[in-house]
């Protein structure tokens, strides 16, 4: 038995042994079959298709190149192609791609455009030496060109998601990276071409000093004429242009994601790289662009290999090697560059926008109160009420004013002086709201002959022909509100007025006008055109663009034209551009604590009325950008110093409030004249605007708001004999200038 027992143990001991010889030869095995398939030996040749930018490319040529890549260029041996479609923003444009590449059977990966991802991206509006540098005397004197890097730089972050030039490149490289079986990334531009012998030169170099070196440098030359790769003169081109280049799979440097489209995003690599220590990229050739990083650990290690074609441009002028088309293809790349962005921007917020929206006040609160005063609501029928009053007086000065001449025979006299922009835009806002909210049609025909008379050379007819009257009520035009028009030989308007009058009321006014029929279709756009001529004067004229440098509350009443017009003339791009670049101002206006950059004269009382109208301003010009929904916001937006509007606007209104029992009986209502409207208007753009910051400031107005006076009480008028800059205040009041929209509380819901 003993030595049965000990037969058994050698048994399980010869057993165990083979079974691990067995074990170890089986991982052995798969072990040398892993590194046969794994052999790294193949290109990954990358082609990264970007958006074309025209004028810097022919819209269009990033396709027609495509298909000539794929028509014409050479099938290599041991290599693999891959496109990469990064972030193609048009749609239309992304499925012409795929579908060129799906029928010619080649690979593709995409980087999408996401518009919610892009939305979410601001301006880089906070970097510059001094706030408010776009109106600043440096920028003033800066050339054309210095003055687009300047808003290239604006641009940054967008340009980095929408161009994701470095960004693709990455990706590239990422996705080499991850292919078992690939030792060479060549991420290309979307528009380079490798040609049989250029191919033939690079991988020839790639054998034969790739174990030592994991960069090489590929140069490039700008093609004029795409068919001269059919000549079969496929010899080594002169390749002065920056060249393309090539990585080992395990090589460690990449792009850098912060240098974008057209700001060295691959010069600055070939520079860590030491490919091109000649230039000092490493240095920013202004104080607010990023630096680029120091020499890359690798420095050295790459070599210039071969050459690659770039197809043409579309735009010859471009393509010539030449300094002079060099200085062409970096001004058309600025230019391309912001009006891509200009026409992305655009179109995402043209998705919403709409022209005929109202832009300072919200159709949601004055439907709100009209349905208050519908209620009998005690206080906003005592408003009403007043309102209908002035109403009616105005109604009484248009008959007056339309009397027959009686020097000159079917000719009226002109509109007094006194109704000058101003009063004609407080005039058509009372008459409108009165039709708002009592119905009565002789306040909508009211408004619209005003608005005829002055901005439309027209006038109604006291007495139409027979004809006419027969006719009124035949057709598609019947019913309508109106008679057929007269045309004046001249506009009593004075462009002047401008730089003075706040025309926001007006023109939603105009638009209620519209929707109830009182002014028709035809008018409306007349209407556009003249206020696009308003528009035009404000940001082309001499006197337009000295307001908008203005650092107190005229460049903000500036700002409020320049972004009402635009709303309402449909120039979406320009109500971007001023919408976002306003938030610039303040940094320069306010301080942290909140306060204003005082307004300088010895009369405390003519300080209190610019100071409050400055804020006002503000107030208004926040409201309607956050009506417009398509710019970020204003009422909250921090400055670089930690300022803001919101914060300013509650720390001026803390500061009077303390000040209010120290005044005289006259003084005090004076003061509270200017600070109720402000208040009131202020807590409804906290109530709207997004609730993450600034809620102190919100709580504290909430409570003290009604120590400024009630919501409803008539607007208090100043009292006493004034004088000198005072008296000039009244009357730029009475004209409608300097001042609020009347009935300003029937448009704000509590």
């Amino acid at each position: 038995m003993p030595q049965v027992k000990k037969h058994k143990k050698w048994l399980k001991l010869a057993f165990t042994a083979l079974s691990l010889l067995f074990l170890l030869t089986y991982i052995s095995f798969f072990r040398w079959v892993e590194t046969v398939e794994h052999k790294r030996d193949q290109l990954i040749l990358y082609r990264i298709i970007g958006n074309d930018l025209p004028p810097r490319h022919k819209e269009g040529q990033t396709l027609s190149n495509l298909q000539f890549i794929l028509d014409h260029e050479p099938a290599f041996p041991n290599t693999r192609k891959i496109f990469l479609l990064n972030r193609i923003t048009d749609p239309a444009n992304e499925r012409a791609i795929i579908r060129l590449l799906d029928q010619h059977q080649m690979e593709y990966i995409r980087v999408p455009f996401e518009p919610k991802e892009y939305e979410q991206l601001d301006f880089q509006l906070e970097s510059f030496p001094v706030p408010d540098f776009l109106h600043s005397d440096d920028y003033r004197r800066y050339s054309k060109v210095a003055k687009l890097r300047v808003l290239d730089h604006i641009y940054h972050t967008k340009n980095l998601y929408a161009m994701n030039n470095n960004g693709g490149r990455n990706r590239a490289i990422e996705h080499g990276k991850s292919i078992e079986n690939a030792r060479w990334i060549l991420p290309f531009d979307g528009n380079c071409y490798l040609s049989y012998n250029g191919f033939k030169e690079i991988t020839s170099q790639l054998e034969r000093y790739g174990k030592e070196i994991k960069y090489f440098v590929v140069p490039m030359t700008r093609l004029l004429n795409n068919s001269v790769l059919l000549n079969n003169l496929d010899e080594r081109p002169k390749a002065p242009e920056e060249p393309q280049i090539i990585f080992r799979y395990d090589a460690k440097e990449d792009y850098n994601l912060n240098m974008r489209y057209g700001r060295r995003s691959k010069l600055e690599l070939l520079w860590r790289l030491g490919a091109l220590e000649n230039r000092q990229l490493n240095r920013p050739t202004v104080p607010w662009e990023s630096v680029g990083r120091p020499y890359s650990d690798e420095k050295g290690q790459f070599k210039n290999i071969g050459w690659v074609f770039r197809l043409f441009s579309g735009n010859p002028q471009q393509e010539e090697n030449k300094k002079e088309a060099s200085s062409i293809r970096a001004l058309s790349r600025l230019t391309a560059i912001q009006s891509t962005l200009d026409n992305l921007d655009e179109s995402l917020a043209r998705r919403q926008f709409r022209h005929e929206d109202l832009f300072l006040y919200s159709e949601t609160e004055m439907n709100e109160m009209r349905y208050e005063y519908w209620s009998k609501n005690p206080q906003v029928t005592a408003v009403v009420e007043r309102l209908e009053r002035r109403a009616d007086k105005i109604l009484k000065g248009i008959h007056e004013g339309l009397r027959p001449s009686t020097t000159q025979e079917g000719v009226f006299e002109s509109i007094p002086e006194k109704d000058t922009l101003g009063s004609l835009s407080q005039n058509v806002t009372v008459l409108t709201l009165a039709n708002y909210f009592l119905g009565t049609e002789s306040y909508g025909s009211g408004a619209a002959s005003l608005v005829r008379m002055h901005l439309l050379n027209e006038y109604e007819q006291d007495r139409q022909h027979d004809l006419l009257e027969f006719l009124s009520d035949q057709g598609y035009a019947f019913p309508g509100h109106r008679s057929i028009p007269k045309y004046n030989r001249q506009r009593i308007l004075n462009t002047s007025d401008l730089s003075k009058t706040d025309l926001s009321s007006l023109l939603d006014c105009l638009r209620l006008l519209r929707r109830r029929d009182w002014l028709t279709h035809r008018e409306y756009v007349d209407l556009q055109s003249v206020m696009a001529e308003f528009l035009e004067y404000l940001i082309t004229s001499p006197t337009g663009i000295h307001l908008a440098q203005m650092s107190d509350y005229r460049g903000v009443l500036y700002d409020l034209q320049a972004t009402s017009l635009a709303a309402f003339t449909d120039d979406v791009r320009l109500l971007l551009r001023v919408a976002n670049r306003c938030r610039m101002r303040i940094g320069k206006q306010f301080t942290l604590d909140g306060l204003q950059e005082a307004f300088k004269d010895d009369d405390w009382k003519v300080r209190v009325h610019y100071e409050s109208l400055h804020l006002q301003y503000w107030v208004l010009l926040s409201r309607g950008i956050a009506h417009a929904s398509v710019a970020k916001d204003v009422w909250h937006h921090i400055a670089a110093n930690g300022a803001s509007v919101s914060h300013g606007l509650t720390q001026y209104l803390r500061s009077h409030l303390d000040l209010l029992p120290s005044l005289s009986p006259s003084d005090a209502q004076f003061v509270k004249a200017r600070l109720r409207p402000l208040a009131y208007t202020a807590l409804a753009a906290f109530r709207h605007a997004p609730k993450a910051t600034m809620q102190q400031d919100w709580a504290w107005l909430e409570e003290h708001v009604d120590a400024f006076g009630l919501l409803w009480e008539p607007d208090l008028k100043d009292e006493g004999r004034v004088r000198g800059m005072l008296k000039f205040i009244r009357n730029e009041r009475i004209k409608g200038r300097s001042s609020l929209p009347p009935f300003w509380m029937l448009t704000l819901f509590n």
